[in-house]
């Protein structure tokens, strides 16, 4: 599956020097942060050639920067509704230290090791766990060293990680992945779709506008000022692309302050809030009423109700019917390649499919 929309050829032509330990980004939620310096790239025109845009989500960013989520923040909590549904899952014992030991590695203000966000890969989730996996020990040490970190990792478990052992980092993986069960598999098709939006937005806006036009869209305060992208930021910090260019990243758990990795000989990302998607109310009811007339209102409410991913009883109650009618709904509509069903643990979640959002767009 293609993961990005290129520029132009995109490969590390050359390394440029590393800043001093820990002048990378802080990896921000961005309650209490005063956004008080800026963030500048250096480009050059090699680097516009290089540069691109994701228009795929990439889980193990989404996975990380939830994590900053799971207690509530000052800004507008977007993510409040995601909360509570992935509560009671992570209360579960399993889930319940596999959190508490991500929140160690990933605290809510602060830095947290570069390997948990290695380049996109087009084998899924399994595919970026082996790269993380098979993380080289040298990676780690430099990775998980206080001046990296800006803290001391004074656990067993952060010193055994920095050492290479293979029992910390079977933890780690095993914690990552039943995180991602619980919390971000349920909702990946949500993400999914805002994010691809996003990416293909800033796609068309490039073919529109140029280049320019849509680093100035990546949201408020960003601005193109040729050679510089800015945008407002906890500290000051300067990244000199050096014609690697820059592989640009929306993310639906990002949220306030742009994110950029530590280590400056990385080959550059920019992980920025993807926009939420805007329904027109007005429009989405008038393809209901034609979308009624093809395969009636029960079913056409359900498929408006499963763009955003629901249990079987959440979806009876969404749409007002019993747990049975909803459940044979469901199966005819699946049956039929308009819905999809998926387990998540113990909970089996129905959203719509590409044919689905083919006919309610059609309509």
């Amino acid at each position: 599956m293609t993961r990005g929309q290129l520029v132009g050829p995109f490969r590390h032509v050359q390394k440029v020097p590393r800043g001093q330990p820990g002048t990378g980004c802080d990896h921000l939620k961005g309650r209490g942060w005063t956004m008080t310096g800026t963030l500048r790239l250096h480009f050059t025109a090699e680097d516009l050639l290089r540069t691109r845009v994701l228009t795929e989500p990439d889980p193990l960013w989404e996975l990380v920067l939830s994590v900053h989520h799971l207690s509530p923040g000052g800004e507008p909590d977007r993510h409040a509704a995601w909360r509570r549904e992935v509560r009671p899952r992570l209360s579960e014992a399993e889930s319940a230290h596999a959190v508490g030991l991500l929140r160690r590695l990933i605290p809510r203000r602060g830095n947290f090791p570069d390997f948990l966000t290695p380049l996109p890969t087009s084998d899924g989730i399994d595919g970026a766990f082996d790269v993380i996996r098979s993380t080289p020990r040298s990676r780690l040490a430099l990775d998980m060293s206080p001046a990296r970190l800006r803290r001391v990792e004074a656990s067993r478990f952060g010193h055994g990680l920095a050492a290479g052992h293979t029992e910390p980092m079977t933890d780690l993986v095993g914690a990552l992945r039943r995180y991602y069960d619980a919390a971000i598999a349920p909702v990946w098709d949500e993400v999914g779709e805002i994010v691809r939006a996003d990416g293909e937005s800033r796609v068309r806006e490039l073919l529109d506008d140029g280049l320019g036009g849509m680093f100035a869209r990546l949201g408020p305060s960003f601005r193109w000022r040729w050679p510089w992208l800015e945008t407002d930021y906890p500290r000051t910090h300067e990244i000199r692309l050096g014609g690697r260019g820059v592989t640009l990243v929306p993310s639906f758990f990002c949220v306030g302050a742009p994110v950029t990795l530590i280590d400056e000989e990385l080959p550059p990302m920019l992980v920025f809030p993807a926009r939420p998607l805007r329904r027109d109310p007005a429009a989405e009811e008038r393809a209901l009423f034609h979308l009624t007339q093809v395969i009636g209102r029960t079913r056409a409410r359900i498929l408006v109700a499963l763009r955003t991913p629901r249990s079987t009883s959440e979806l009876a109650g969404t749409i007002g019917m019993s747990l049975a009618s909803a459940s044979q709904q469901v199966t005819l509509l699946r049956n039929a390649g308009f819905v999809v069903s998926r387990r998540h643990g113990q909970a089996v979640r129905h959203s719509v499919t590409r044919k689905g959002k083919a006919l309610l767009e059609s309509n």
